[in-house]
């Protein structure tokens, strides 16, 4: 049947405009995709914003967080648990306080945001003669320092004094516990003083001690020790924190595939700082891992093995969420766990595209996993800096230390970019590669929302080989 001009040129112009229209949403599809894991961090910043501008654990704006991953997790057909933890929350309520008095009367105090309180740290407001512990600051090169890591090292303290102590290559709860042993009322942890370790931190105890512990610089901590070593100095140490316990807990969901054998584990932490909303750190990597399982699910070919994915609670309060979840496992449980892949800041503003793997890179899993994390950054024409051995303080930790390979994505923290770095990345040298870590200018203006995609993707690739490796 022939139709007319006018009825031809009307299905022309319709089939045009279904074109455009089928296009469009295909458009409008895939811009979804793309931009699906920025959409999560919008909404955690939101969350925050409503919540007193942070999302720690133990508050409102953690639970209001856990609600939303479970929520968008269950929309997509996943079955979802929540896993009840208790632990030591704490809250700083004043900035601390570092006076030296020297022997003639002089006062000394520490300038603003020289010095820096550890979490879990205990409240109160001490003066006593300060006393350096195994600083072994006589080195014409600092090398990394074991101060504090041993008992023998307070052999010849002093109790009631103040110890100074220099970080270094054990826990910070090991040289304070070593420290309150021998009666200190207070310490004072200065920097290493290696590369990268020389300005004022913070850090965290797994467990809260009864005396204030503070961070300080490498070169106020050498001040310090020339004082106290001939002058004899006292210094007055306060910090006025709240600790007490709280209840947080883990989101937890898997696949419906492959319901019983071998388990990858992928995994980011939920919780912020106290002090900002914590959009990079790391609502970054907790974005990235949920968009990862919703598109999982969206393409049943690519769910056939068996996944979990993470979220964890209170990592910023010593991995609790982690290891509560590893340590609840029995032995059968954990021996199922084939492979842990952690993200954490995967959208750092001078950033650098990190690979890390464990030890245990002769492993099958983390060979595929390295392998193809790598392989969709190139297949993109961008730059990664592989890292392999060790572990990287975040919540991979709970899992090396029960023998599980672990795999990550990283961006970078408050460590500074090198010039090489600069070089192949771009960005700026000798600047951090997120100058707003752990502060409250970790909003949704302080990442980078085409590399947090670019992880987003590889974390997919990454998954889509592995399940069909998986025993």
């Amino acid at each position: 049947m022939l139709l007319s001009k006018t009825v031809r040129a009307g299905w022309s112009i319709a089939a045009v405009l279904l074109v455009a229209t089928l296009g469009r949403i295909a458009r409008a599809d895939n811009t979804a995709a793309n931009e699906g894991a920025f959409q999560h961090l919008r909404a955690l910043q939101d969350i925050a914003s409503a919540s007193g501008g942070n999302r720690a654990a133990g508050t409102s704006g953690y639970d209001r967080s856990a609600e939303y991953v479970a929520e968008r997790l269950k929309e997509a057909g996943y079955v979802v648990r929540l896993e009840e933890f208790e632990f030591p929350f704490f809250e700083e309520r004043a900035p601390p306080v570092l006076v030296t008095r020297t022997p003639g009367g002089a006062q000394m105090p520490a300038s603003a945001g020289a010095v820096r309180t550890l979490v879990n740290s205990g409240s109160g407001d001490v003066t006593g003669p300060l006393r350096s512990v195994n600083l072994r600051l006589d080195a014409e090169s600092p090398m990394a320092s074991t101060s504090g890591c041993e008992t023998v090292d307070f052999q010849d303290f002093e109790p009631g004094s103040v110890a100074l102590i220099r970080r270094g290559t054990c826990p910070f709860q090991t040289k304070v516990e070593n420290a309150v042993a021998a009666g200190a009322i207070g310490v004072v942890i200065m920097n290493e003083g290696t590369d990268r370790r020389t300005e004022a931190f913070s850090g965290t105890l797994r467990q809260p001690v009864a005396i204030p512990v503070v961070g300080i610089s490498y070169e106020h901590g050498h001040s310090l020790d020339i004082a106290g070593r001939t002058d004899r100095a006292t210094v007055r140490l306060a910090v006025n924190a709240v600790t007490e316990k709280r209840r947080s807990r883990n989101v937890l969901a898997d696949t419906p595939a492959g319901s019983h054998g071998s388990l990858i584990v992928v995994g980011a932490h939920l919780d912020s700082v106290l002090e900002g909303p914590g959009i990079n750190d790391n609502g970054s990597g907790a974005a990235a891992v949920l968009e990862a399982a919703l598109r999982l699910v969206r393409e049943p070919t690519r769910a056939r093995g068996r996944v979990r994915f993470a979220f964890w609670g209170a990592e910023e309060q010593g991995l609790v969420g982690s290891r509560q979840h590893v340590d609840s496992l029995s032995e059968d449980d954990r021996r199922h766990i084939v492979l842990y892949i952690n993200l954490d800041m995967v959208s750092s503003p001078n950033f650098v595209r990190f690979v890390q793997g464990s030890a245990a890179t002769d492993h099958p899993l983390v060979a595929i996993a390295r392998r193809e994390l790598v392989a969709d950054f190139r297949q993109h024409s961008l730059t990664v800096e592989e890292r392999a051995g060790g572990r990287y303080g975040s919540d991979d930790i709970s899992f090396s230390e029960k023998g599980i390979p672990t795999v990550g994505l990283y961006t970078g923290a408050s460590g500074l970019k090198s010039e090489s770095q600069a070089g192949v990345f771009g960005g700026v040298a000798g600047r951090p590669y997120d100058p707003c870590y752990h502060q409250a200018c970790d909003t949704i203006d302080n990442v980078n929302r085409q590399v947090l995609e670019q992880n987003t993707r590889a974390l997919l690739r990454a998954l889509d080989s592995l399940v069909s490796e998986i025993p």
